[in-house]
């Protein structure tokens, strides 16, 4: 199965990738008194549902900003010296990245380049929360709820019906006597790795080799996508072939493509089944 929904890095560095993270989101809303009440009658003499949002929030990561929900980490496959040495060899410019990111200064997993980060580590981030009183000036009360969005982006190994639960059971863990809360999880996408021996994934390489000229590098992506499912699916592993690049504005107003990459893309894949009939047979 050969999927195209992904990109190159650049126009003058063709490369494959070889993964997609998994994603799995819940909504986690909080419920105290059964009406917001006034804090100088009960404040500090009852459980506040925005302080528990709060502190649930807090305590998603340490302070190497790793993931503290105990057993999210089981399964993980972690990345392999090799595939460290060849996201290395990428021309990354941190600087650039960071503008792109319309960010200032770089944050993850201590012990992990950014690109390890964004491709091969696991991730918990806060997509929203609120609770209480949001309108001009202040209102001396102890809200009646609080919510929390939030979002995990799985790497290979793990399943996200597992990291429900795990995540089920440590919020259940952390929310004290008097809050009420509730968990919603949404349609979760599974991971898909291809290791960098597969025979497959070698004519992909040759093909695309073939047709752009020069070596072919390797990238994954920090996006999620169904080929997890496609793979049991059909029973073949699934490739990607890609030859977008970043300037293209994916999903924008003005997206583009540019025609010379297109026609490389259509060698590649005219390449890539002579190649794939003459060096690989399913098992």
């Amino acid at each position: 199965m050969i999927v195209s929904d992904t990109g190159m890095w650049s126009e003058d560095t063709p490369t494959v990738c070889t993964g997609m993270r998994g994603v799995a989101d819940c909504e986690i809303e909080l419920y105290g008194p059964d009406q917001d009440i006034h804090s100088g009658s009960f404040g500090g003499a009852v459980p506040n549902p925005a302080t528990v949002a709060a502190r649930l929030v807090a305590a998603l990561h340490d302070e190497d900003e790793r993931i503290t929900i105990p057993g999210f980490y089981d399964g993980v496959v972690e990345l392999t010296d090799r595939e460290r040495e060849l996201f290395a060899e990428l021309p990354f410019d941190e600087a650039e990245w960071l503008r792109t990111a319309k960010s200032r200064a770089t944050l993850g997993e201590a012990g992990h380049t950014t690109l390890e980060r964004v491709w091969a580590r696991p991730t918990a981030e806060v997509n929203g929360m609120g609770g209480g009183y949001q309108g001009p000036g202040g209102k001396t009360i102890v809200p009646s709820s609080a919510h929390l969005k939030l979002s995990f982006r799985l790497v290979a190994g793990q399943d996200p019906d597992k990291i429900e639960q795990a995540v089920r059971d440590w919020t259940a863990s952390r929310v004290p006597a008097g809050i009420r809360h509730e968990i919603t999880f949404g349609a979760a996408t599974r991971p898909c790795l291809t290791p960098l021996d597969h025979p497959a994934l070698q004519s992909v390489v040759r093909a695309m080799g073939r047709a752009f000229g020069q070596k072919i590098r390797f990238t994954r992506e920090g996006g999620s996508g169904p080929a997890a499912d496609l793979q049991d699916v059909l029973g073949a592993p699934v490739l990607f072939l890609g030859i977008s690049v970043p300037s293209d504005g994916w999903h924008a107003p003005d997206e583009k493509v540019e025609l010379d990459l297109l026609f490389k893309g259509v060698e590649t894949a005219a390449y890539l089944w002579g190649d794939l009939a003459a060096h690989w047979r399913a098992s």
